[in-house]
């Protein structure tokens, strides 16, 4: 095997390589069921969520159960990470009264009580049912890491459409406290309506530092491969890049006026402007790299593929990628900035979609890894859809910049065009990734070779 590849024997690992990755997931789902759960528009009945949120912990549990031969203490432990990560949802519960100290120390005991008693459930549905223990290896771990860091990367490319579709950028008017505070500890009780979208925003951009961070810090733990370790660095960088990007946004502003705890009037400047813009495509453009380091993590990257990739091919994957950000960006202007920009977008999107298209074919010819011709199916598809999401949105968004929410159809809408746009960028991005791999195995040499390529899920 490449010295380029992780191995996923099935070699002993310690608890922190088995429960780590499990408890960082676990946190990832319950964070962003959380905020589905408390959206303006869904507003969920607490018993609900706290359902929800019961059933992820038990899963977790069960995940790390049955990763290492200690399952109760496995799981114990991702218990134990998933509350540490949500603490920082904690102190808004907590803020209304911080000088309850006895509050306080009651809510953090209960916490990760009740989340470690979930996560023995989910052990004991291991032990109960005689399962045969996985033992994880380190490639295992990382690749729960990875999907981990590319699934918050997504739900926040989401949030942060419905922020700007809600033209709540402003809502809270300071970085990086929120209306004077720890922005950690803003009440619940303030989170309603645009201070909810943006602080939410906020608070998920955290757990996708962390989250990114903790990936990063993992690679070099887990002895992972030199172009691994470099992009997990780039991504760790980048992440941080991003949420300075995202409070210049709001410090650079002329002026925002508060009324009664509300931001009445802003008033932008060109600098502002110009970082809307390059937040937003800068954030797209990280969650293409979340998706390579996934895929780099993955088994199907990291064992041998049939098939061969023509040298041009990684130049149309190039082409490829820079019309997509050029188009994301044209979008990011038209959507941020002015509508005097929707006509090169809409140009723009025929174009690209052509070169989809044929891209998309080329992926099809005879003697292409099976991945490579599914990702050039899947860019077909998702272009067409997103070019006819793209006219939807526009009948629904209409001519002039939005400056204030315009009801839940065009929110969603307009976020959805914006996500689908991001998914688009991604497969690009994958599809750019494996002009580069070096374990293709052409029909060629296997006729000539014993090698056997063995089957991955």
């Amino acid at each position: 095997m490449s010295r380029d590849t992780l191995e996923y024997r099935r070699a002993p690992s310690s608890l922190f390589e088995a429960a780590f990755p499990v408890g960082v997931a676990t946190a990832v789902a319950m964070w962003t069921s959380g905020f589905i759960a408390r959206l303006p528009f869904i507003q969920a009945h607490p018993a609900m969520l706290f359902g929800v949120l019961a059933v992820i912990m038990v899963w977790g549990g069960r995940q790390a159960a049955l990763r290492h031969p200690r399952h109760r203490a496995c799981a114990l432990y991702a218990a134990l990470v998933a509350g540490t990560f949500d603490l920082l949802v904690l102190g808004s519960f907590l803020a209304e009264d911080l000088s309850d100290v006895r509050r306080t120390v009651m809510a953090l005991t209960g916490l990760f009580t009740s989340l470690c008693l979930l996560a023995m459930l989910g052990a004991w549905t291991v032990s109960s049912q005689k399962l045969e223990v996985e033992i994880s290896s380190r490639g295992e771990g990382l690749r729960w890491l990875g999907a981990s860091t590319f699934v918050a990367s997504m739900v926040m490319i989401a949030i942060g459409g419905l922020v700007t579709s809600e033209e709540a950028g402003m809502a809270v008017p300071d970085w990086p406290a929120s209306f004077g505070e720890n922005m950690f500890l803003l009440p619940l009780s303030r989170m309603t309506g645009g201070i909810y979208y943006e602080h939410a925003h906020r608070l998920y951009g955290t757990l996708v530092g962390l989250v990114t961070l903790s990936f990063g810090v993992c690679v070099f733990l887990f002895r992972s491969p030199k172009n691994l370790r470099i992009l997990a660095s780039l991504a760790v960088i980048q992440v941080i890049f991003q949420g300075i990007l995202g409070g210049g946004r709001v410090t650079e502003v002329e002026s925002a006026i508060v009324v009664g705890g509300q931001v009445a009037q802003v008033q932008e400047s060109g600098l502002s402007l110009a970082l809307r813009v390059f937040h937003g495509v800068d954030g797209q453009l990280f969650l293409a790299l979340t998706a390579v380091l996934w895929l780099l993590t993955s088994k199907v990257w990291n064992n041998p593929v049939k098939g061969h990739i023509p040298r041009n091919e990684r130049f149309w994957s190039f082409v490829l990628l820079a019309g997509l950000t050029s188009q994301l960006t044209l979008g990011a202007l038209s959507r941020h900035v002015s509508r005097d920009w929707m006509i090169p977008h809409i140009v723009g999107a025929f174009v690209v979609l052509g070169l989809v298209f044929l891209v998309s074919a080329r992926c099809s010819q005879a003697g292409m890894p099976a991945p490579r011709v599914k990702i050039g199916v899947w860019l077909g598809v998702v272009a067409a859809v997103q070019v006819t999401l793209g006219f939807y949105a526009l009948a629904v968004t209409g001519s002039t910049v939005r400056v204030a929410s315009s009801g839940i159809e065009e929110t969603l809408v307009a976020t959805a065009h914006q996500s689908i746009g991001a998914v688009l960028l991604t497969l690009a991005g994958l599809l750019l990734c494996w002009t580069y791999h070096e374990g293709l195995i052409s029909e060629k040499r296997l006729s000539g070779t014993n090698f056997t390529i063995r089957k991955t899920s």
